[in-house]
């Protein structure tokens, strides 16, 4: 619980001590492992990381939002693991130092800083680093005897950073030591960084101590005079355990009080550690077995369809590895909130998972299992979780006893036979178990169980299988990944909400444009369309084409003259957004190779992998970068351009093509299969928001289309409008979704469907919402990913990355925003999903609370559109909102007292609140006095 108890408690005081108001310096993070965790170094202002381990994207996105990424440069020593021996000068070699590996330099040699100038600092300068961090400044000392020896590298270190200045204008410097040479350089540098103020570690035993009274005296002295005697930031990197982090916490704490900038990690720095800020880790590490994966993709398996939901609901994006397949090295803790599980059997070959796993628990790591554990829980694993393998079960089992935990939409009537548990190996874990078995033979066991190390859920306790498509969670699993995983009480980013309002978009797939609708004269079903629902609802929508059916490189070239003129009347609507829906349309994305012949592989349904276009042989590069530019050449207005790709048939895109979307500027939505109904109510049919790869990441639909609802269009036709049910559904208790009226061309062929098309949109115009098109909800989407949250050691929260993700849940134990107090929150407003706090689009901010709601000063309330403006300043806020082509309305909270200047707008006053009404979709400057 050291997590939660830090958040919760010891952090008052702090908000009144010396440095609240005037931090120390930059908050500044160490990282020099591979695998750069960017969204979690990209919340501080200085970054000093090892350049080798990180792409040209990553440097990219960690100075986005205003993160000045220093190069690690050893300027006293050759670092062995580097391999480029053919350039180092092996005569300025002097010494060996065995605990780094590495060999000492003599700094008065010219080879030596020739080579540091041209094969170090001059490449990394063209790559994009503008800051360096020196290191190794006094590993002369290895070999350098006299003081006049001394004297000469000392004097040839100060003009090695002379030269830089030089060659590199505007070059950042900063020092690891060099204390004795800050007379002659301290106006050349950006701030001192050293080691071991407080903790320590050995890198000769590998182990961590405490830093003893005189040297710990002696190094606080140096870097106050840094401070006090030069004004520059004063840096202390102290070392601790990876699992101890409420000492790094302590510690952290600790140097801020001296006024000194913290960094506490582990040895090898290759943890995300504690600063001035505390990243909190918004991903989990989540495993899956590849091996029996439709595919090998994970999109196929129980983890993702099941799991990952949860975990998003409650703010944490997953990041999913094969299990077979080379895990991420370094210290996690810190880096993830854990590891999630969910295996049918044991893994296959499980030795070098049961060792990195025994690695990751060791170091603080707490883990979710779900199903089956994929290996035996003995050995040192029965040592990290008190547990152990309960073997020869003899049938039939009851339950003893079952807590809330269990039976979270029902409880199987009677216990399977397939079963498996766990007894105490010992008392030392607090284990609690949430479900307990006895067998026939008396023995008991337990097959849900959560520890200080995690928590175990065994399969059939998991999920209930009913019919075909039809299953239920025995478990709770938002209960049982916040107690395994021990996860922090923390504001919650949010991809359903924004300014009060639950996002809308709408959503159309190409398919079916050029079919003939049961209508007097057979219209096409783009026409009915058009006419009937596009131009009735003035809400921005999003609406493809498939080039295969309205091209002339298509299916139906004699139509082309036809259906182009409707293609083109449609995307000139101004709130209509244009989108691809590919060429060829495939049906299984997956089953695709390079080059095939379109519309030879057949589905297990009997329809081919694609439209059987002739003479097409596929190519991804075709299908989106083809189709988007034949939309923009010939179907587009002059001014519009294509803003998304709406992904076909299955919707499992392989990576590749996400990322051609990505090179492309597109957005990219579709796939998932949200689909919960008042006879099938299981949240296991709300399907997670997002298929991450990396830096490429698919976007789910909020909610499936009316394939679902209709039986793929084979009756009832009326079907569609059954989707309110899941809008309902998706919204309380929990608000799982945003609303996305999400449907095909085909919508428009039967009479019966046109008007439980048009019965669903009138039901959602009558709510409160903030209508987007699908490409933003994509970016808001694909930005929760990588929006950070970090603990301020002022007991406040900082933001980033939140320009487009701009809603925080608050669980009610925080309180409210205190408004005035923060930067970058407009407003707040509380419903029975959630206490949602508005955010301004500033890529970096700061969130204060209180214990009660805003009492003065006004804030957004509710709008049906975005914030383009804020300003605030004492008692005033400057605002401005623009809706996206629908009448804008405003709600401000806290007016009592207030001064509204709104020209243009419609007022009604409801106690302290006041609603502003257009009949734009701009509200202009807005301006509130408040005393």
């Amino acid at each position: 619980m050291a997590a939660l108890l830090w958040l919760a408690v010891g952090l008052a005081g702090w908000a009144n001590g010396t440095w609240a108001a005037t931090p120390p310096g930059p908050s500044v993070a160490f990282y020099y492992a591979d695998d750069l965790p960017v969204s979690l170094l990209a919340q501080f202002d200085w970054a000093v990381v090892e350049a080798d381990h990180v792409s040209a994207s990553q440097l990219g996105r960690l100075q986005r939002y205003g993160t000045s990424a220093f190069a690690y440069v050893s300027v006293g020593e050759a670092d062995q693991w580097r391999g480029d021996a053919a350039h180092v000068p092996a005569e300025a070699l002097k010494a060996r130092n065995d605990h780094w590996n590495s060999q000492a330099a003599d700094l008065t040699h010219p080879a030596w800083t020739d080579y540091l100038l041209e094969q170090r600092i001059a490449p990394l300068w063209a790559q994009g680093y503008r800051g360096f961090f020196l290191d190794t400044l006094d590993s002369y000392r290895l070999f350098a005897t006299t003081d006049a020896d001394v004297a000469a590298q000392q004097q040839a270190l100060v003009a090695f950073i002379k030269r830089l200045h030089q060659r590199f204008p505007g070059i950042r410097l900063l020092l690891n030591r060099g204390f004795e040479i800050l007379d002659r350089v301290h106006d050349d540098i950006a701030g001192v960084a050293a080691e071991s103020l407080y903790k320590a570690y050995d890198a000769g035993t590998q182990g961590y101590r405490d830093v003893s009274a005189a040297d710990s005296d002696w190094l606080m002295n140096q870097l106050q005079r840094v401070r006090s005697q030069y004004g520059l930031p004063a840096i202390a990197i102290d070392y601790v355990a990876p699992a101890d982090r409420a000492t790094a916490r302590a510690t952290a704490r600790r140097i801020a009080e001296a006024g000194l900038i913290p960094w506490v990690a582990t040895g090898a720095l290759d943890q995300v550690g504690v600063g001035l800020i505390e990243p909190m880790p918004r991903k989990v590490l989540v495993l899956y077995n590849g091996a029996t994966a439709d595919y090998g993709d994970f999109a196929f398996t129980d983890v993702h369809m099941f799991a990952a939901m949860p975990l998003e609901y409650m703010g944490y994006g997953a990041v999913y590895r094969d299990v077979n397949q080379p895990l991420p090295t370094g210290t996690l803790t810190g880096r993830y909130a854990g590891i999630v599980t969910w295996f049918d059997s044991e893994i296959a070959g499980t030795g070098d998972y049961r060792q990195w796993l025994i690695q990751q628990m060791a170091d603080g790591m707490r883990v979710a299992l779900f199903g089956d554990p994929g290996l035996s829980i003995s050995g040192r694993l029965s040592e990290l979780t008190g547990l152990s393998n309960v073997t020869n079960l003899v049938a039939p089992m009851t339950v003893a006893e079952h807590d809330a935990l269990i039976g979270y939409e029902g409880m199987p009537p009677r216990p399977p036979a397939n079963e498996a548990g766990f007894r105490w190996a010992d008392d030392t874990h607090g284990n609690v178990a949430h479900l307990s078995m006895h067998d026939a033979g008396g023995q008991t066991f337990v097959p849900t169980v959560t520890g200080d190390w995690g928590g175990i859920a065994l399969s059939p306790w998991v999920l209930q299988q009913g019919l075909p498509q039809q299953a239920r969670w025995v478990l709770d699993p938002f209960t049982f990944l916040q107690r395994a995983l021990d996860l922090p009480t923390m504001p919650v980013a949010d991809a359903t909400t924004e300014n009060g309002s639950r996002y809308w978009m709408t959503e159309v797939d190409g398919d079916a444009f050029v079919s003939q609708g049961n209508f007097p004269g057979a219209p096409f079903t783009a026409q009915v369309l058009l006419d009937r629902v596009f131009k009735r609802y003035r809400v921005p929508t999003t609406v493809s084409v498939i080039e295969g059916e309205v091209g002339p490189a298509g299916l139906y070239p004699q139509l082309v003259d036809r259906v182009a003129p409707i293609a083109r009347e449609i995307f000139s609507l101004p709130w209509v957004e244009i989108a691809t829906h590919t060429f060829s349309h495939p049906f299984e994305w997956l089953s695709l190779k390079p080059g095939e012949l379109a519309g030879e592989g057949r589905t297990p349904a009997g329809y081919g992998y694609n439209l059987p276009i002739k003479d097409y042989h596929y190519s991804l590069e075709r299908e989106i970068a083809g189709s988007t530019a034949f939309i923009n050449d010939t179907l587009a207005p002059p001014g519009k351009r294509v803003q998304a790709v709406l992904w076909s048939g299955d919707s499992v895109p392989p990576p590749e093509a996400i990322a051609i979307a990505d090179r492309l500027g597109l957005a990219n939505i579709n796939g998932g299969n949200t689909a919960v109904t008042n006879d099938n109510p299981s949240l296991t049919n709300v399907s997670p928001m997002l298929r991450p790869f990396g830096e490429h990441v698919q976007v789910y639909s909020p909610q499936i289309n009316e394939n679902v609802y209709t039986n793929d269009m084979t009756g009832p036709f009326w079907g569609f409008r059954r989707v309110i049910e899941t809008y309902k559904l998706t919204d309380t208790p929990k608000r799982l979704k945003p609303i996305d009226i999400y449907y095909h061309f085909y919508s428009a062929g039967q009479p019966a469907a046109l008007n439980a098309l048009t019965e669903v949109y009138d039901y959602v115009a009558g709510l409160e919402t903030l209508p987007i098109h699908a490409s933003t909800y994509s970016r808001i989407a694909r930005d929760w990913y990588e929006l950070g949250i970090a603990r301020t050691l002022d007991g406040a929260w900082q933001i980033t990355g939140a320009t487009q993700a701009r809603t925080l849940r608050l669980p009610p134990s925080l309180g409210w925003p205190n408004i005035a107090a923060s930067t970058g929150v407009a407003g707040v407003r509380d419903l029975p999903q959630g206490r949602y706090v508005a955010l301004t689009g500033a890529p970096k901010l700061t969130l204060r609370l209180q214990n009660g709601r805003p009492q003065s000063g006004a804030y957004i309330r509710r709008s049906n559109g975005r914030i383009v403006d804020w300003q605030a300043e004492g008692g005033s806020r400057t605002l401005r909102v623009q809706s996206d082509t629908v009448p804008l309305t405003l709600e401000l909270g806290g007016t009592t007292g207030c001064r509204i200047h709104a020209p243009g707008a419609r007022r009604a006053s409801r106690g302290d609140t006041l609603e502003l009404s257009y009949s734009g979709t701009d509200s202009g400057l807005v301006r509130a006095d408040c005393g």
